[in-house]
């Protein structure tokens, strides 16, 4: 008697092969997600960094801190992209560093 091989079916591994390729396509989106948040993060941190030194600068020539970020953006050289963050800029006295906070505009906060 002659028995017939049985075939087998290719759906088994087609379905793993999709699998694989969705979770590594997920895992990739994941990466580059984070990586846009960091980036997010360290151009903020720049930002303020730049208004802090700016701020500094002011106080070691003139003794005080400004009145107002156009101050700096008029006399130190600081330039802020307007279009793209909101810079908030709050003296808190001649010898006291400014309260100073950024945020991204649009960014739902």
């Amino acid at each position: 008697m002659i028995t017939a091989k049985k075939k087998k079916s290719i759906i088994p591994a087609v379905l793993i092969t999709a699998a694989a390729f969705l979770l590594l396509a997920g895992f990739v989106l994941a990466v580059l997600n984070n990586a846009s948040e960091a980036s997010r993060e360290e151009a903020l941190n720049a930002v303020r960094e730049n208004v802090v030194r700016a701020a500094v600068s002011c106080y070691a020539c003139e003794g005080a801190y400004p009145d107002s970020l156009t101050y700096l953006e008029e006399n130190y050289n600081l330039f802020i992209n307007k279009n793209k963050y909101i810079v908030h800029y709050e003296k808190a006295g001649d010898n006291l560093m400014p309260n100073i906070y950024v945020i991204e505009r649009g960014a739902g906060y």
